[in-house]
C-alpha cells in the first residue's frame, strides 16, 4: 500500500514492574492486533522488561480514532494504568515508511532485531540529514532481503530530532546491514550532521504489519 497522504506514527515509551510485563504485553495483544492499524510493534530494552518501547501507525486519523475508541483499546488503558509506572506518548511526523510485501503477526518469542534510534540533528544540517538518512534507507529495503521494517520520523514540532525505527529477520541480517556501502555512506554523509544519537537495542515481544506499506513525503 502506497500511502499518499501522511500516516498516524507514535511512538509511546512505557514503563513497567518487571514483574507485569508479560501482563502487559498480553493486555497490548489483546487491545492493538486489529484491522485499523497498518504496523505495531513493542519490545524491550532491558531483559527484565522495565523500559518498553511500541510504534503504532495508522492510515489516517478516522482509523486512529476507531481504535481510540474500540472497546479493545479503553479495556487496555484501564489494565494498562495498574501495570504502567510512566508512560509518555509521542507524536510523530512521518518522514519515511517501508515494511515488506508479506504481512507479519508475530509475538513470543522469535530471531527479530529491533533497533530504535533517536536523533538531534543540529541546526541548521536538517535537510542534509534528512537527504542521508532517507537515501540510505531507500536503498537498504531495496537491496537486503534481511530488513523487515525501516521507519523514520521526526518529533512533531521538533523538525530537529529524529527517530527511527528498523526491524531485521536475524542477527546476521543486522551485521550484513553495517557492512553495506550505503550504510557506511550514510555515516560518512552525516558525521556532521549529528549532535546526539541513543541506540536502543530491543528484544521484539511482537510485530505487526499489514504488509508493503511505504511512505515518504
Amino acid at each position: 500500500m502506497k500511502l499518499q497522504k501522511a500516516p498516524i506514527l507514535h511512538l509511546f515509551k512505557l514503563e513497567v514492574d518487571p514483574k507485569n510485563h508479560d501482563k502487559l504485553i498480553q493486555s497490548m495483544l489483546d487491545a492493538h492486533l486489529d484491522q485499523n492499524a497498518l504496523f505495531m510493534q513493542s519490545g524491550h530494552e532491558d531483559e527484565a522488561g522495565h523500559k518498553n518501547y511500541a510504534v503504532e501507525c495508522f492510515q489516517d486519523d478516522t482509523q486512529y480514532q476507531k481504535r481510540l475508541n474500540s472497546e479493545e483499546y479503553q479495556a487496555f488503558l484501564k489494565a494498562s494504568d495498574k501495570l504502567l509506572t510512566e508512560k509518555v506518548d509521542v507524536e510523530l511526523q512521518p518522514e519515511f515508511i517501508s515494511t515488506k510485501p508479506d504481512k507479519l503477526n508475530v509475538s513470543g518469542e522469535n530471531d527479530y532485531v529491533v533497533y530504535m534510534t533517536e536523533i538531534g540533528v543540529q541546526l541548521g544540517k536538517g535537510d542534509e540529514f534528512a537527504n542521508g538518512v532517507l537515501k540510505e534507507m531507500k536503498a537498504a529495503v531495496e537491496k537486503e532481503v534481511g530488513i523487515m521494517v525501516m521507519i523514520a520520523g521526526t518529533v512533531m514540532n521538533q523538525p530537529n530530532e529524529w527517530l527511527s525505527l528498523e526491524v531485521y529477520q536475524n542477527k546476521d541480517a543486522y551485521q550484513k546491514h553495517l557492512e553495506t556501502k550505503h550504510f557506511k555512506r550514510y555515516l560518512e554523509a552525516t558525521k556532521f550532521c549529528v549532535e546526539s544519537k541513543g541506540l536502543h537495542l530491543l528484544k521484539s515481544d511482537f510485530v505487526s504489519d499489514q504488509g508493503q506499506i511505504f511512505y515518504r513525503p
